[in-house]
């Protein structure tokens, strides 16, 4: 009866040294989903962050467009006034090439005045003269409009070139901005796929490792129960951990070996044959 109770106690020891080891494997396996989950949220909260920046860059890029649509229109509001000012400009010209024919036609008419026109009339010839200086002055005073426009033209020509050129420079700035963007955000990508393929495998490894431990685990806990009983314990103290079961199954193997080289001894003087 004694006896039977001390293998009751020892069933009941070895079935709380077991249900302390499945406690602690639950509690790491409770310790690891929770790492897990905090990579996966810091993952997920890395992905949200790397969105919102790509909309902003997008909602930069967007505005950067309006600015230069904005601006390619003002480029064709400034061309359509070039055109205006270079046809008023070619008016003008016209204007004082028609007006021209008015010095000529007061040159015919002094040359096809009679000879005593003049004496009998002086206020004649000081129309004609008055007429003459009129027109100059009327000429002049259109040439002198006509450097102004030429000048005020130069400086709109001028500072056309000037707006065009900045405006041109800024495009360009912008889309080498773009450009850095676009590339850091393909980088972010390619990134981002590589620690997502980089934690797949650690999952998988992972989880490879835990069936293999488990199953190298359950065979060794197997073969100490079938096939080493034969080794004595000490009372009281049944194996519970890994190094223990692989200390029994050596011990066992050890004790089979020199089992199995008595015998070879035993037998080896009775199979030789006897002296001459």
């Amino acid at each position: 009866m004694a006896i039977v109770d001390q293998e009751l106690e020892s069933k009941r020891r070895e079935f709380a040294v077991r249900m302390e080891r499945c406690m602690n494997k639950q509690n790491e396996l409770r310790i690891e989903q929770q790492k897990i989950k905090e990579r996966v949220e810091k993952f997920d909260r890395f992905v949200r962050e790397n969105e919102v920046k790509r909309q902003r860059a997008l909602v930069k890029f967007q505005n950067e467009r309006k600015q230069q649509e904005i601006r390619e229109q003002e480029l064709a509001v400034l061309q359509e006034k070039y055109e205006k000012l270079e046809k008023r400009q070619l008016r003008l010209i016209n204007k004082i090439e028609d007006n021209r024919k008015f010095e000529r036609y007061i040159q015919q008419v002094v040359d096809i005045l009679p000879e005593g026109y003049l004496e009998l009339s002086d206020n004649m010839m000081k129309g004609v003269i008055s007429r003459y200086n009129t027109l100059e002055q009327a000429n002049a005073s259109l040439l002198q409009e006509l450097m102004q426009k030429d000048d005020s033209i130069d400086k709109a020509q001028s500072d056309l070139a000037e707006l065009n050129k900045s405006k041109t420079d800024e495009v360009l700035g912008y889309n080498s901005t773009i450009a850095a963007l676009h590339t850091k955000l393909e980088k972010c990508y390619q990134m981002t796929h590589k620690k997502e393929e980089k934690t797949v495998r650690q999952k998988i490894h992972h989880r490879n490792q835990c069936q293999l431990y488990g199953q190298l685990e359950l065979a060794i806990k197997n073969i100490v129960d079938m096939k080493c009983r034969a080794v004595k314990l000490k009372p009281g103290m049944p194996p519970h951990t890994l190094v223990e079961k692989l200390s029994i199954i050596e011990a066992y193997l050890t004790e089979r070996e020199s089992v199995y080289k008595m015998s070879q001894e035993a037998t080896t003087p009775a199979s030789s044959p006897g002296p001459v």
